[in-house]
């Protein structure tokens, strides 16, 4: 992928915001690989034993507060990042004709995500039981096959959210300080949600390998969109400066939004109810730094007039 970005870079050797757009994306690449990475360190430091379900109930954990704090990561990426865009993307494509004319179409795409997440999640939940290993401890914690399912379900649906972020990146022509500065809007959410992910990867008992390759594939999604945008600009739509978001691009945001409800409401957050204030506290503090990073890196574009993303 380096190799794609240096040749692109020397290609267009006369054109600053080419390289800018190509070093910026590959910074996010490492930062978000890393990012996903960290948690094993810390997997391996605080483990998750076998009596974790009776000391959650009497005391907190590390990883189990940590683990709550990227529930509220995730429910702020889902319902205050993700969705609202879906509700704006819909009513322009709906009045350019695009889509129907029905009322909250986007929350109806929202809830099919969050519906596929929830089938997938059963379906996995039913081979455990058809395999014998529904236990009385299984009633109480939702059962390892569907829960590694609504992760890499959330996984899958966040990296196409995000090849259409990087593909947007790519596409619009900002100045080189402007690329900088929207790509550190970008890398700021996507970041947080990479190291949580990880984290709930690696403490979900899934093989490293699992956790690499997941995030490898969240990571690279951003510099392979930017890299499909800043092609298709360059020989197809040049002067694309106010790029529309289009029905897939729109459907994938949608479907990542409900998708990553159901893993916060269904997976996260019921292992953790035993847990008391302090879990609870946790989950709010996750919420308010993304709140925070959002209104930071908005009012950042804001002044930088950079491209929104």
């Amino acid at each position: 992928m380096m190799d794609a970005f240096v040749r692109t870079s020397r290609n267009s050797h006369a054109d600053p915001i080419t390289a800018a757009k190509a070093s910026a994306a590959f910074v996010v690449f490492l930062l978000s690989f890393f990012c996903g990475l960290l948690p094993l360190k810390l997997a391996d430091r605080w483990p998750l034993t076998a009596e974790y379900a009776t000391r959650i109930s009497r005391k907190p954990t590390v990883a189990s507060l940590m683990l709550c704090f990227g529930a509220g990561v995730l429910l702020f990426t889902s319902l205050v990042h993700l969705q609202p865009d879906v509700r704006q993307s819909v009513r322009g494509l709906q009045a350019a004709g695009r889509l129907p004319d029905t009322d909250h179409f986007g929350d109806l795409i929202f809830c099919i995500g969050f519906f596929a997440a929830f089938a997938i999640y059963e379906t996995a939940n039913r081979k455990v039981r058809g395999r014998g290993r529904r236990t009385a401890d299984i009633a109480v914690q939702p059962p390892a096959g569907s829960f590694h399912c609504g992760l890499f379900v959330a996984v899958l649906t966040l990296s196409s959210h995000d090849t259409f972020l990087g593909f947007a990146a790519g596409m619009r022509p900002p100045g080189p300080g402007g690329v900088w500065r929207a790509f550190a809007a970008l890398a700021a959410n996507k970041l947080v949600v990479a190291y949580c992910l990880g984290q709930e990867l690696a403490w979900s008992g899934v093989r490293k390998t699992v956790v690499i390759a997941c995030s490898a594939l969240f990571a690279v999604v951003t510099p392979v969109g930017v890299a499909a945008g800043m092609a298709l600009s360059q020989c197809c739509f040049p002067a694309t400066a106010d790029r529309s978001p289009d029905i897939v691009e729109v459907s994938s945001q949608g479907l990542a939004a409900g998708s990553l409800a159901f893993v916060v409401f269904f997976d996260v957050l019921p292992r953790q109810k035993l847990s008391g204030m302090t879990h609870m506290l946790s989950t709010v503090v996750g919420f308010s730094v993304m709140q925070l990073l959002q209104i930071v890196t908005t009012d950042s574009l804001k002044k930088g007039h950079s491209l929104i993303l």
